[in-house]
């Protein structure tokens, strides 16, 4: 099984040692049954013995120090796995290209990084506790069989009956789970909808009535199917709860009839039945907790695969793209003051091929200020993810500084860059930027005129909670303070009010084009184009104009 597997190759602790402190937790625990058993037929003979105590204390000191010792191996070792799953993870994100991050979508990643790695946390301790319970299970069941084989028979068969009926009840029961979660997803959902799309319900009163009615179907379902599960779980314990009472009674009316000597040892018995209802009890309901940790692992561990054969085209094609240029000399890339784009290509994949780009042609110079125009699904985006590294081009060369880049430079080219893209994620923290200058930060807020709504401390925003054209602000402060010679902006001007996108124009792009960036922008702002030293405009995949 996939746990088995996952602990045998995985776990760094010793599983024998395990295993030993489990049934030394066991051995201890039966012992006390045993003393309890042997110190109460002296009692009725009005004796006390102290090397009964004595044992007693031994037991349990034996006990809780195993229990102690093999719970907190088995949490450690089991947080050990996941932070090893979740780095390996981290790695594989970190190496994707956006066409890997696409083919496996964003969405199976967090849900491994979440709500996988939150059920094995919870739910694998509790298995090493079912191992436990049943370890203790044979050992009271050896005590039981030596005062009576027969009470030790009808008890198993009793068992087994119940647990047979119960996991075949259960299943009922893990169906309205899922439908429960599946309701409650919806219901989610719909919550979603209304709060994130809180002005266009307020602008609507039939779309609002519709929402809010669907709301309320879905949450009778919830309501309905959770209030269903609890009342099978309610039979489910009730149950469980008769058959113990069922074994109990069938110690004392059933076991006589069929034994003899029954009577000298049916305190014990009895005893000893009582003990074993709670490991039992803990065993059955481990069962489900086994089958959510495998389903888990299950998606973790299919996750990773599914990432590594991404990534392992990935890195072939890479390795044919430096094979075509292992001849060439291996020269740092160093300081970008000219990029240019000759006759670059690409297309999407599919499988009848998908949008393509190119053949582009083009330059961007240090202390220049470039426009990039076109309409809605032109191409620029692409361009951009292109021109950038992002996305490895089909076809063509990028010359940085009259040299053509190799694939190996790809990562220092993307480090010279500075940007803030279309669907950019403003970081409340600046990563990756130290020392931080406090002095500039401030003057890049004033400048930015939101000083008075934002602050830093230590590396952090006092708050991004701003509107949209404010975010971007913050955005363009971080761009700004990682000083790249190569800033891009895509759509950066859109979301401004006309007096900051004045600003942005007239005062933000000729002071950096004093700083001697190489700046390119994405814009369809025309009353400024006046200000740029160059335009190029996309259409169709290709720049089917410039202007100087």
């Amino acid at each position: 099984m996939l746990l088995f597997k996952i602990l045998r190759t995985r776990a760094k602790i010793s599983m024998r040692t395990v295993i030993a402190l489990l049934t030394m937790s066991a051995v201890s625990t039966t012992m006390v049954l045993v003393i309890v058993n042997m110190a109460s037929d002296q009692a009725e003979e009005g004796a006390i013995s102290l090397r009964l105590l004595a044992l007693m204390c031994l037991s349990l000191i034996g006990f809780i120090w195993s229990q102690h010792k093999a719970d907190t191996l088995v949490s450690t070792e089991v947080e050990n796995i996941l932070h090893q799953f979740r780095l390996s993870l981290f790695d594989k994100v970190r190496t994707s290209s956006p066409e890997t991050l696409d083919t496996v979508g964003q969405g199976p990643i967090q849900s491994a990084m979440t709500q996988e790695m939150q059920t094995i946390s919870n739910t694998l301790p509790m298995l090493m506790n079912g191992v436990q319970q049943l370890v203790l299970i044979l050992f009271v069941s050896l005590y039981l069989a030596w005062l009576s084989l027969f009470a030790l028979a009808l008890i198993a068969v009793l068992a087994a009956l119940a647990i047979g009926i119960h996991l075949y009840r259960i299943k009922r029961v893990n169906v309205a789970i899922r439908d429960a979660a599946e309701d409650e997803g919806k219901l989610f959902g719909g919550l979603s909808d209304l709060l994130n799309g809180f002005k266009e319900v307020k602008m609507n009163n039939l779309r609002r009535d519709t929402l809010i009615s669907r709301l309320h179907e879905r949450s009778l379902r919830t309501r309905d199917t959770k209030a269903e599960i609890k009342q099978q779980w309610s039979r489910e314990t009730s149950a469980v709860q008769l058959a113990f009472y069922v074994m109990m009674a069938a110690m004392v009316f059933i076991v006589p009839i069929f034994t003899s000597d029954y009577h000298d040892v049916a305190v014990q018995v009895t005893t000893a039945t009582l003990f074993l209802f709670g490991p039992i009890g803990s065993t059955i309901m481990t069962l489900p907790s086994f089958n959510e940790t495998e389903a888990a692992l299950a998606k973790v561990i299919s996750l990773q695969e599914e990432l590594g054969e991404a990534l392992g085209k990935q890195q072939q094609q890479d390795q044919e793209a430096k094979a075509r240029t292992v001849n060439e000399t291996k020269t740092p890339l160093g300081a970008i003051t000219e990029i240019v784009l000759k006759d670059v290509r690409f297309t999407y994949p599919g499988p009848t091929g998908g949008f393509s780009v190119g053949p582009l042609n083009a330059s961007f110079k240090r202390g220049e200020i470039v426009f990039i125009t076109g309409g809605n699904g032109a191409g620029k985006s692409t361009m951009i993810s292109l021109l950038t590294g992002l996305r490895a081009i089909d076809e063509g060369e990028i010359l940085v500084n009259g040299t053509s880049l190799r694939v190996d430079q790809l990562q220092e080219y993307r480090d010279q860059f500075a940007s803030v893209l279309s669907g950019y994620h403003l970081f409340d923290e600046l990563y990756g930027i130290d020392p931080v200058n406090a002095d500039k930060v401030a003057e890049l807020l004033t400048q930015m005129e939101i000083a008075d709504k934002v602050t830093l401390e230590g590396n952090t925003f006092s708050t991004i909670s701003l509107s949209q054209g404010q975010r971007k602000r913050l955005a363009l402060i971080t761009a700004l303070l990682e000083e790249k010679p190569v800033l891009v902006l895509d759509e950066w001007a859109a979301d401004q009010d006309p007096h900051f996108r004045s600003v942005f124009y007239e005062k933000l792009l000729p002071s950096l084009r004093k700083q001697g960036k190489v700046l390119i922008c994405v814009t369809h702002d025309d009353r400024w184009f006046h200000l740029a030293d160059r335009i190029y405009h996309v259409q169709d995949g290709v720049f089917d104009a410039a202007r100087e």
